[in-house]
């Protein structure tokens, strides 16, 4: 009543439904993962594809309004001066700590895999 979405489920939009939407899992056997495509998931063969640049003869992936960046996809820069990447989270681009997986020793900007650390830095034995 007073709502113009699609119903998704009977005569409800998803937003205004009575049974929540529940994602399905994986239909191979132990999998705990959600399904992406044809019941299963990503490791179990479904193929999800990025969606593509709408230019003609153009094969980068969309970034923003269906377009990649080459044909105007306007992306936030990193506002740390004298940066050029672009912004990841936060403002900032991956090198300025955007990605907050990086190794917890000092300076070090790879990524921490081994309990915060990269290979080089992890305390425990190899």
């Amino acid at each position: 009543p007073g709502c113009d979405k699609y119903a998704q489920r009977g005569e409800f939009c998803a937003r205004h439904g009575e049974a929540k939407v529940v994602n399905k899992k994986c239909s191979v056997d132990d999998c705990t993962n959600y399904a992406k495509k044809g019941g299963v998931c990503i490791r179990h063969g479904a193929k999800v594809e990025a969606k593509r640049c709408s230019v003609d003869d153009c094969t980068n992936i969309a970034k923003v309004g269906g377009v990649c960046i080459k044909h105007g996809a306007k992306l936030k820069r990193c506002s740390k001066p004298g940066c050029d990447h672009y912004s990841v989270k936060g403002g900032v681009c991956i090198k300025h700590g955007a990605n907050g997986d990086r190794c917890r020793f000092g300076e070090c900007t790879v990524k921490g895999e081994f309990n915060g650390f990269c290979y080089r830095h992890n305390p425990l034995p190899h």
